[in-house]
Protein backbone atom coordinates (compact mmCIF):
# COMPACT_ATOMS: atom_id res chain seq x y z
CA UNK A 1 0.00 0.00 0.00
CA UNK A 2 1.04 3.56 -0.61
CA UNK A 3 1.54 5.34 2.70
CA UNK A 4 0.02 8.73 3.46
CA UNK A 5 3.36 10.50 3.02
CA UNK A 6 3.72 9.16 -0.51
CA UNK A 7 0.09 10.04 -1.25
CA UNK A 8 0.75 13.61 -0.16
CA UNK A 9 3.70 13.80 -2.52
CA UNK A 10 1.55 12.54 -5.36
CA UNK A 11 -1.15 15.06 -4.47
CA UNK A 12 1.22 18.04 -4.61
CA UNK A 13 2.85 16.70 -7.78
CA UNK A 14 -0.56 16.32 -9.44
CA UNK A 15 -1.63 19.79 -8.34
CA UNK A 16 1.60 21.30 -9.62
CA UNK A 17 1.16 19.64 -13.00
CA UNK A 18 -2.38 20.95 -13.26
CA UNK A 19 -1.45 24.49 -12.21
CA UNK A 20 1.41 24.59 -14.72
CA UNK A 21 -1.03 24.14 -17.60
CA UNK A 22 -2.01 27.77 -16.95
CA UNK A 23 1.04 29.24 -15.31
CA UNK A 24 -0.10 32.85 -15.63
CA UNK A 25 -3.25 32.14 -13.58
CA UNK A 26 -1.65 30.05 -10.84
CA UNK A 27 1.61 31.74 -9.90
CA UNK A 28 1.08 31.68 -6.13
CA UNK A 29 -0.25 28.11 -6.08
CA UNK A 30 2.64 26.84 -8.20
CA UNK A 31 5.11 28.43 -5.82
CA UNK A 32 3.24 26.92 -2.86
CA UNK A 33 3.25 23.40 -4.32
CA UNK A 34 6.96 23.65 -5.08
CA UNK A 35 7.54 24.82 -1.51
CA UNK A 36 5.81 21.79 0.02
CA UNK A 37 7.36 19.28 -2.36
CA UNK A 38 10.78 20.65 -1.44
CA UNK A 39 9.84 20.48 2.24
CA UNK A 40 8.80 16.84 1.88
CA UNK A 41 12.10 15.96 0.21
CA UNK A 42 14.03 17.65 3.01
CA UNK A 43 11.85 16.15 5.74
CA UNK A 44 12.25 12.59 4.51
CA UNK A 45 9.59 11.16 6.84
CA UNK A 46 5.91 11.74 7.69
CA UNK A 47 6.75 12.68 11.28
CA UNK A 48 9.32 15.30 10.29
CA UNK A 49 7.04 16.69 7.58
CA UNK A 50 4.19 17.00 10.08
CA UNK A 51 6.51 18.79 12.49
CA UNK A 52 7.56 21.28 9.82
CA UNK A 53 3.95 21.85 8.77
CA UNK A 54 3.03 22.75 12.34
CA UNK A 55 6.02 25.06 12.64
CA UNK A 56 5.16 26.91 9.43
CA UNK A 57 1.48 27.60 10.14
CA UNK A 58 -0.39 24.41 9.32
CA UNK A 59 -0.33 25.10 5.56
CA UNK A 60 -1.87 28.54 5.80
CA UNK A 61 0.30 29.37 2.79
CA UNK A 62 -1.89 27.09 0.64
CA UNK A 63 -5.07 28.94 1.60
CA UNK A 64 -3.28 32.24 1.03
CA UNK A 65 -1.99 31.13 -2.37
CA UNK A 66 -5.44 30.09 -3.56
CA UNK A 67 -6.98 33.40 -2.49
CA UNK A 68 -4.05 35.41 -3.81
CA UNK A 69 -4.27 33.92 -7.30
CA UNK A 70 -8.02 34.50 -7.41
CA UNK A 71 -7.88 38.18 -6.49
CA UNK A 72 -4.69 38.92 -8.43
CA UNK A 73 -6.23 37.49 -11.59
CA UNK A 74 -9.43 39.43 -11.05
CA UNK A 75 -7.54 42.67 -10.41
CA UNK A 76 -5.67 42.11 -13.68
CA UNK A 77 -8.95 41.75 -15.58
CA UNK A 78 -10.43 44.87 -13.98
CA UNK A 79 -7.28 46.80 -14.87
CA UNK A 80 -7.60 45.70 -18.49
CA UNK A 81 -11.24 46.81 -18.45
CA UNK A 82 -10.07 50.07 -16.84
CA UNK A 83 -12.42 49.52 -13.90
CA UNK A 84 -9.94 51.14 -11.58
CA UNK A 85 -11.97 51.10 -8.39
CA UNK A 86 -12.73 47.39 -8.59
CA UNK A 87 -9.06 46.69 -9.28
CA UNK A 88 -8.18 48.82 -6.27
CA UNK A 89 -10.54 46.82 -4.07
CA UNK A 90 -8.92 43.53 -5.09
CA UNK A 91 -5.46 44.98 -4.47
CA UNK A 92 -6.60 45.77 -0.94
CA UNK A 93 -7.64 42.13 -0.57
CA UNK A 94 -4.19 41.06 -1.73
CA UNK A 95 -2.65 43.17 1.02
CA UNK A 96 -4.86 41.48 3.59
CA UNK A 97 -3.87 38.04 2.34
CA UNK A 98 -0.16 38.87 2.47
CA UNK A 99 -0.41 40.20 6.03
CA UNK A 100 -2.31 37.21 7.46
CA UNK A 101 -0.29 34.62 9.36
CA UNK A 102 -2.93 32.05 10.38
CA UNK A 103 -6.05 30.49 8.87
CA UNK A 104 -8.22 32.23 11.45
CA UNK A 105 -6.61 35.61 10.81
CA UNK A 106 -6.98 35.23 7.04
CA UNK A 107 -10.62 34.29 7.31
CA UNK A 108 -11.49 37.01 9.84
CA UNK A 109 -9.67 39.79 8.03
CA UNK A 110 -11.29 38.97 4.69
CA UNK A 111 -14.71 38.67 6.33
CA UNK A 112 -14.29 42.04 8.04
CA UNK A 113 -13.18 43.62 4.78
CA UNK A 114 -16.17 42.26 2.85
CA UNK A 115 -18.56 43.57 5.48
CA UNK A 116 -17.09 47.07 5.35
CA UNK A 117 -15.98 47.69 1.78
CA UNK A 118 -18.33 49.53 -0.58
CA UNK A 119 -15.95 50.12 -3.46
CA UNK A 120 -17.45 47.62 -5.93
CA UNK A 121 -20.96 48.31 -4.67
CA UNK A 122 -20.56 52.02 -5.36
CA UNK A 123 -18.91 51.35 -8.71
CA UNK A 124 -21.88 49.25 -9.81
CA UNK A 125 -24.31 51.80 -8.40
CA UNK A 126 -22.66 54.58 -10.39
CA UNK A 127 -22.48 52.55 -13.60
CA UNK A 128 -26.16 51.62 -13.33
CA UNK A 129 -27.15 55.24 -12.70
CA UNK A 130 -25.24 56.46 -15.74
CA UNK A 131 -27.71 55.17 -18.29
CA UNK A 132 -30.64 56.89 -16.58
CA UNK A 133 -28.71 60.16 -16.30
CA UNK A 134 -27.91 60.23 -20.01
CA UNK A 135 -31.46 59.18 -20.87
CA UNK A 136 -32.85 62.05 -18.82
CA UNK A 137 -30.48 64.53 -20.49
CA UNK A 138 -31.53 63.28 -23.91
CA UNK A 139 -35.21 63.81 -23.12
CA UNK A 140 -34.53 67.25 -21.70
CA UNK A 141 -33.30 68.13 -25.19
CA UNK A 142 -36.51 66.92 -26.82
CA UNK A 143 -39.24 67.69 -24.27
CA UNK A 144 -41.33 70.78 -24.84
CA UNK A 145 -40.21 73.68 -22.67
CA UNK A 146 -42.41 74.01 -19.60
CA UNK A 147 -44.19 70.71 -20.25
CA UNK A 148 -44.97 67.97 -17.77
CA UNK A 149 -42.57 65.74 -19.72
CA UNK A 150 -39.76 68.20 -19.15
CA UNK A 151 -40.53 68.33 -15.45
CA UNK A 152 -40.46 64.53 -15.22
CA UNK A 153 -37.16 64.36 -17.08
CA UNK A 154 -35.66 66.97 -14.78
CA UNK A 155 -36.81 65.10 -11.68
CA UNK A 156 -35.37 61.88 -13.11
CA UNK A 157 -32.04 63.56 -13.78
CA UNK A 158 -31.86 65.04 -10.29
CA UNK A 159 -32.73 61.72 -8.62
CA UNK A 160 -30.11 59.74 -10.53
CA UNK A 161 -27.50 62.47 -10.31
CA UNK A 162 -27.92 62.35 -6.54
CA UNK A 163 -27.35 58.58 -6.63
CA UNK A 164 -24.30 59.10 -8.80
CA UNK A 165 -22.78 61.60 -6.37
CA UNK A 166 -23.39 59.22 -3.47
CA UNK A 167 -21.56 56.49 -5.37
CA UNK A 168 -18.76 58.59 -6.83
CA UNK A 169 -17.78 61.76 -4.99
CA UNK A 170 -15.42 62.71 -7.84
CA UNK A 171 -18.03 62.60 -10.57
CA UNK A 172 -17.95 65.35 -13.17
CA UNK A 173 -18.76 65.72 -16.84
CA UNK A 174 -15.10 65.22 -17.64
CA UNK A 175 -15.10 61.92 -15.76
CA UNK A 176 -18.27 60.82 -17.54
CA UNK A 177 -16.45 61.37 -20.82
CA UNK A 178 -13.11 59.82 -19.89
CA UNK A 179 -13.73 57.06 -17.31
CA UNK A 180 -14.11 53.94 -19.44
CA UNK A 181 -16.71 52.10 -17.28
CA UNK A 182 -18.97 55.15 -17.64
CA UNK A 183 -18.20 56.04 -21.24
CA UNK A 184 -18.78 52.46 -22.38
CA UNK A 185 -22.37 52.66 -21.10
CA UNK A 186 -23.15 55.61 -23.36
CA UNK A 187 -24.14 55.07 -27.00
CA UNK A 188 -23.70 58.69 -28.12
CA UNK A 189 -20.66 59.99 -29.98
CA UNK A 190 -18.48 62.74 -28.53
CA UNK A 191 -20.15 65.21 -30.88
CA UNK A 192 -23.60 64.18 -29.66
CA UNK A 193 -22.41 64.29 -26.07
CA UNK A 194 -21.38 67.92 -26.58
CA UNK A 195 -25.07 68.71 -27.13
CA UNK A 196 -26.06 66.86 -23.96
CA UNK A 197 -23.31 68.64 -22.05
CA UNK A 198 -25.12 71.95 -22.50
CA UNK A 199 -28.25 70.52 -20.89
CA UNK A 200 -26.15 68.93 -18.16
CA UNK A 201 -24.57 72.26 -17.25
CA UNK A 202 -27.99 73.89 -17.05
CA UNK A 203 -29.74 71.26 -14.93
CA UNK A 204 -26.78 70.54 -12.67
CA UNK A 205 -26.40 74.19 -11.76
CA UNK A 206 -26.56 74.34 -7.98
CA UNK A 207 -25.96 70.60 -7.71
CA UNK A 208 -22.59 68.97 -7.07
CA UNK A 209 -21.02 68.39 -10.48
Amino acid sequence: MIDSFEMQKRYFTSQLKQFRTKTELNRARIKDCEYYLEMMEEAGSPAEFKKRIQQTGNMVSTAKAESYDRYENRAFIYEKLEQERKAEEDRLRLGIIESSETHAELSQKLEDFEQNTKISFNENKAINAMGSIINALFHLNTDAVGSADEERSLMKFQAYWKLMNEADADISWEKIMTYKPYRDRIIFTDEQMAVLEKSFMEVSDGLHS
